[in-house]
């Protein structure tokens, strides 16, 4: 049985307004906009922090109108330079979750999360961790929508604001989805909206109820993607992020439903981490010169260590053994563990510069990576996790 795809969107918070506060934290406690122009009183609002939105000033209206609203408006330019800044930082962050980050503008992007973990629960914990790290590491918030598909992760990420966590699920989509109207559906714009209105149709749940024949007719092709898009059809794929020919690592990391308290609770996790990015640095052709692992205890500590490998690899047992090796050497169980994390770095081509070491052992070198390859194959025709290591499956498996 074909697997659920995991999908996330994330979605900056106020972007533009909320970069601006990070240089002027002032601005947070008075209404404040970014906007074009500001010389000029037909400028427009580029952007808008929360006292402003409180005031009903909206994107893209005329400042004269957002004055009217609110006389003491702060305004401030744009700063095209720091968005993007922040926007490059926040995807390279998001590239420690999975390399499969497609960027929608500036402050958005879906992440295909499908396979690395397991399932909606686990997704959400994801999700939340995510908007942790955007306010800790940069003071900025999103809200981000989980679900099985591109566009209903979106709407997630738009159905609570600011700083949420929306998750929509195969069974559960037409009660959150069905209500809403039919213009928070993704590519749905105003003149899609009075055409639907023509024939009475208000909600998503309304679209979904036609004839896709009738759309068709009346909307074109348009009409039927965004029927199929209403009754959660949608298998667009996440694209790989822009610049992954310049991957310089790749990692995996969890923050498990309860916090690990033995050593094996930990060897568990760290197999399953370190099978997943074997596997993906043989997707990309790539082997791991450098070992790294992450610690976050219950008091959210972080302990970080890493190991160069005496030549590069893509075995997950190679990693998962360097990987417990750092693990066994550097934690002392002082408190039990909050999240764990494995990553490979210093990541050169398979066979770039490759020198044998006189400790290679080649015919069991040669066994495990056709093993591995034939399991890479296996779950790429079936699905991810079809085939695992005997150690990720525990005392339940």
């Amino acid at each position: 049985m074909e697997r659920d795809r995991i999908i996330l969107h994330v979605d900056q918070n106020c972007f533009f307004a909320s970069v601006g506060m990070i240089s002027h934290p002032e601005y947070r406690d008075v209404p404040m906009a970014v906007a074009g122009d500001i010389e000029k009183r037909h400028g427009i609002i580029l952007a808008k922090n929360q006292k402003a939105s409180a005031y009903g000033i909206k994107t893209a209206e005329v400042i004269w109108q957002a004055k009217a609203k609110c006389p003491d408006l702060v305004l401030i330019p744009p700063e095209y330079e720091k968005y993007e800044f922040y926007s490059k930082r926040l995807k390279y962050m998001y590239t420690e979750y999975t390399d499969l980050v497609e960027p929608f503008g500036l402050d958005e992007c879906w992440l295909d999360m499908t396979g690395i973990i397991s399932d909606f629960t686990e997704a959400e914990r994801f999700a939340d961790e995510i908007r942790r790290r955007v306010r800790d590491e940069y003071k900025l918030t999103c809200s981000v929508g989980v679900s099985f598909n591109k566009c209903f992760a979106k709407l997630g990420s738009d159905y609570k604001k600011p700083d949420a966590t929306t998750v929509i699920t195969p069974d559960r989509f037409r009660e959150i989805v069905w209500p809403l109207p039919a213009s928070d559906l993704l590519f749905v714009g105003k003149s899609t909206v009075k055409n639907l209105t023509k024939i009475n149709v208000n909600t998503i749940g309304d679209l979904a109820a036609l004839d896709p024949e009738y759309v068709a007719k009346f909307l074109g092709k348009t009409g039927v993607l965004l029927w199929e898009y209403a009754n959660g059809i949608d298998d667009s794929p996440v694209s790989e992020i822009r610049h992954r020919r310049d991957i310089k690592s790749i990692g995996n990391s969890t923050t498990p439903p309860d916090d690990l308290t033995s050593p094996e609770d930990v060897r568990r996790v760290l197999l399953s981490l370190s099978s997943n990015v074997a596997a993906r640095l043989r997707k990309h052709n790539l082997k791991a010169t450098v070992v790294q692992i992450h610690v976050r205890d219950r008091n959210l500590a972080v302990y970080e260590h890493q190991r160069v490998l005496f030549e590069p690899t893509d075995l997950a047992g190679v990693i998962n053994e360097k990987a417990r090796e750092l693990f066994e050497e550097s934690y002392d169980w002082h408190c039990p563990i909050r999240s764990i994390g494995v990553r490979c770095a210093n990541v050169v081509s398979a066979g770039e510069g490759e020198q044998l070491s006189i400790y290679t052992d080649l015919e069991r070198r040669e066994k495990n990576e056709k093993i591995s390859r034939a399991m890479d194959d296996i779950n790429r025709r079936f699905g991810k996790g079809t085939v695992r290591h005997l150690g990720e499956l525990g005392d339940n498996g």
